[in-house]
């Protein structure tokens, strides 16, 4: 039978979001041990930059993002809710660098999981001081932000996380920066997070379900460019007396067969052209000179055809690695297949996952950043605005079109609804004119019909 709730059990946190996350460590509750702890930070970065697949779709998800506008929308029509719009919006302009960069260094997180941003912030006095920590475009003496700092997930050494709650308070940057363990508290950053099933504090890496078939495709690799070395110089090969090879060989017969065993090591295009051989024949039970050298060196290559496509398999993990990113469109056509409904099916799916990478983006905007400068600031929070991320990718207006006229053949009326045709032409990329549109559109008052049988007095 349940025990009723206490008021004090309820505030209280009784469990744990994982096993391991309370340590702080990096991916503290992976069970591959390549992908965990820094040896993660290091095997996510490999992937990022040598494989040209995940290479393509990360480079893909920041340029489509980074296109993204961002607006600001204030709480209310008051006055006072529009000059605090104005207020963030010059916040956001007036930094040392811009928002979008900021936006494509913060989709770091999709590569590692999370990431992380020291927000330094200044006091708004006046463009007249040289110090940064001064210097503004603005003079009302408010805190505004100076810049967004990223910090590498590279220099990361762990996180600091409350044992009891398993909320995260800070970030430490390892000792070999600054001597010792750097330590940045959690509200003088931006956390940026892929979310997790367990509440790890580094999150979880979009190339996870990548990681597998990019080291078999790896490996594949290697093994391919080895063995189209082979194919192209043949792998070298040396006939020496038997002597030469036996337990009780001299020792001038062994350095001679280690100094050819060094050769053939490095003998390679480029490293080492030539081999010098002795020229002497090799002599019969009688003594008599025989037509066979006494060391010989050869290229053995081989024989008709490999049994083994290899280009099959390699696709294969290409498809894999692009399917576990959900942009298998990007290889759609590639190898001789593939439709335009498939691929517009495939596309709106990536574009989806995008829209819920925006939306992660403009939320930590929101709570870490605005919020914090109304803190700061000692601002009204029924004043504050909110930062509000636009469209992915833009509408199909065919299917905007079409989807209208079966309204317009419903007898529906939308031309007088303002809000939607300045959200239709906004879509479109038009220019709107409120005013105009509004005075058009008022509706002009009848004037009054003479009553049944009375004819209306004539013009004079």
């Amino acid at each position: 039978m349940a025990r009723k709730l206490s008021g004090t059990q309820a505030t209280k946190v009784l469990g744990v979001s994982g096993s391991n996350v309370h340590n702080g460590q990096i991916r503290s509750d992976e069970f591959l041990p390549a992908l965990r702890g820094r040896n993660a930070i290091r095997k996510l970065r490999e992937m990022r930059e040598n494989d040209s697949t995940i290479g393509a779709v990360m480079y893909a998800n920041e340029q489509i993002l980074r296109d993204v506008e961002f607006k600001v929308v204030a709480a209310n029509d008051s006055p006072e809710a529009q000059a605090e719009k104005e207020f963030v919006e010059s916040v956001l302009e007036d930094m040392e660098h811009s928002l979008q960069d900021h936006i494509s260094e913060a989709l770091s997180c999709l590569t590692y999981g999370f990431s992380w941003f020291e927000i330094v912030y200044k006091r708004r006095v006046g463009p007249e001081y040289r110090s940064p920590e001064k210097k503004s475009k603005y003079r009302d003496g408010r805190l505004g932000v100076r810049k967004i700092a990223s910090r590498a997930p590279w220099t990361v050494s762990k996180f600091d996380v409350d044992p009891k709650t398993g909320d995260v308070l800070g970030l430490y940057q390892q000792a070999s920066y600054f001597g010792k363990d750097n330590y940045i508290p959690i509200n003088k950053s931006l956390y940026y997070r892929v979310p997790t099933v367990n509440n790890d504090p580094s999150g979880r890496s979009v190339l996870r379900n990548a990681y597998v078939p990019y080291e078999y495709l790896n490996n594949l690799q290697n093994i391919e460019a080895i063995a189209v070395e082979r194919e192209l110089n043949g792998i070298p090969v040396a006939y020496i007396p038997a002597d030469y090879l036996s337990s009780d060989a001299t020792a001038d017969q062994v350095s001679v067969r280690q100094a050819l065993e060094t050769v053939l090591r490095d003998v390679k295009f480029n490293d080492q052209g030539y081999i010098i051989l002795p020229s002497d024949m090799q002599a019969d039970s009688d003594g008599k000179l025989s037509n066979h050298k006494m060391v010989d060196v050869r290229l053995m290559a081989s024989e008709g055809k490999r049994n083994i496509d290899i280009d099959p398999i390699v696709k294969r993990y290409q498809h894999d690695i692009a399917r576990g990113l959900m942009a298998e469109f990007l290889l759609l056509g590639a190898h001789g297949g593939g439709s335009y409904a498939l691929s517009k099916s495939k596309t709106d799916l990536f574009l989806r996952a995008l829209e819920s990478y925006v939306g992660m983006i403009a939320s930590v905007l929101n709570k870490q950043l605005v919020e914090r400068l109304w803190e700061l600031n000692g601002l009204n929070y029924d004043l504050m605005p909110k930062i509000v991320a636009g469209d992915v990718a833009p509408h199909d207006l065919r299917e905007i079109a079409a989807f209208l006229r079966n309204v317009n053949s419903a007898d529906i009326d939308l031309t007088n609804q303002t809000e939607l045709v300045e959200s239709l032409l906004d879509i479109a990329e038009l220019p709107f004119d409120s005013d105009k549109y509004e005075a058009k559109n008022v509706q002009q008052v009848p004037d009054q019909q003479a009553p049944d049988g009375v004819l209306p007095e004539p013009d004079s």
